[in-house]
C-alpha cells in the first residue's frame, strides 16, 4: 500500500447521486485515499444505492465528514486542487494536467494532508470554489463531450497522485524544508488581510478584487510559505492597512 496516499483527502462539493458517492468510495479504496468530505451533499452518504456502489469502500461513507462550507472541507490541509472542466478564474497560472497534479500533490504530502476537490454532476464547482484552491486540473477529453462522470474524474486523479506518491524521493532535507507549512486555513486568513490591505491603498478594484488576488494567491502557493513566513506577510498586511488609515502616528 502506498501510505503516502493517506494524506490524500478527497472533498465532493454538492453532490447529487448517491451512485456517484459509493462509486467514488470505490476508486479511494483502490488507491489508497484519505478521508472522504461531503460540502452540502444533496443526498445521505450512507443512502442505500451508495453503499451498494462502494464495493469494500463501505467504512468510508460511513465514516464520511458532512460540513457545510468550504472552510470546513479545507481545515487542517496544506494544498488543494480543484478538478474542472472549465479553465481556472482570470490571470490563474496554466491549469494543470492530471499528470503535472500529480507530481505538485506529491511534492506536498510531504507536509501534510492535501486535498481534491470535485463539483457537483450538474454545474461542477463554481467561481468562488476555484478561488478556495491553489490550482485547478482539467482532464482532457473529446471536445465533443468533454464532461466526465464524477466517480470517472476521481478515478483519474487518484490514479495520478498514487502513481506519482510511489515514485516521488523525499529527502531527510526536503522534510525539515517543509517543515510547518502554513496551512490552508492561514493562507485565507493572510489572503484575506492582503485583500483588505491593498483594497484600502486603492490597488485592488473593489468589485472584482480576484482579478488581481488569485495571481497574488498563486505565487504565494508556489512560495510553500511556512507558519512563520505567513504570519510574517500577515503582519505587514496590517501594517500596510493601519498606515493607510492613519498615517505614521500609529504603530
Amino acid at each position: 500500500m502506498n501510505a503516502g496516499m493517506t494524506n490524500v483527502r478527497v472533498v465532493l462539493v454538492r453532490p447529487q447521486i448517491a451512485g456517484n458517492i459509493g462509486a467514488v468510495a470505490r476508486c479511494m479504496e483502490n488507491f489508497g485515499a484519505g478521508p472522504l468530505v461531503l460540502v452540502e451533499p444533496k443526498v445521505s452518504p450512507t443512502h442505500r444505492e451508495a453503499m451498494q456502489r462502494s464495493t469494500h469502500g463501505e467504512h468510508r461513507l460511513h465514516s464520511a465528514r458532512v460540513v457545510g462550507t468550504m472552510a470546513e472541507a479545507l481545515e487542517g490541509t496544506v494544498y488543494a486542487i480543484a478538478a474542472s472542466r472549465r479553465p481556472g478564474p482570470v490571470h490563474q497560472a496554466d491549469d494543470l494536467s492530471p499528470r503535472e497534479m500529480g507530481q505538485v500533490l506529491a511534492r506536498h504530502i510531504v507536509s501534510g494532508e492535501v486535498a481534491l476537490l470535485f463539483g457537483s454532476e450538474d454545474n461542477g464547482l463554481s467561481r468562488e470554489d476555484l478561488l478556495a484552491c491553489d490550482a485547478v486540473v482539467v482532464i482532457p477529453a473529446h471536445p465533443a463531450y468533454p464532461t466526465l462522470n464524477l466517480s470517472h474524474a476521481v478515478a483519474i486523479c487518484l490514479y495520478e497522485a498514487f502513481l506519482a506518491v510511489a515514485t516521488e524521493k523525499h529527502t531527510d532535507a526536503t522534510v525539515r524544508k517543509r517543515s510547518e507549512p502554513a496551512d490552508l486555513s492561514m493562507m485565507h486568513r493572510l489572503m484575506d488581510k492582503l485583500q483588505h490591505a491593498l483594497l484600502t491603498i486603492g490597488y485592488l478594484r473593489p468589485e472584482k478584487p480576484d482579478h488581481l488576488m488569485f495571481p497574488i494567491r498563486a505565487v504565494l502557493s508556489r512560495a510553500e510559505l511556512t507558519r512563520a513566513e505567513a504570519q510574517i506577510l500577515m503582519g505587514l498586511a496590517q501594517q500596510i492597512d493601519e498606515f493607510a488609515r492613519y498615517g505614521g502616528g500609529k504603530r
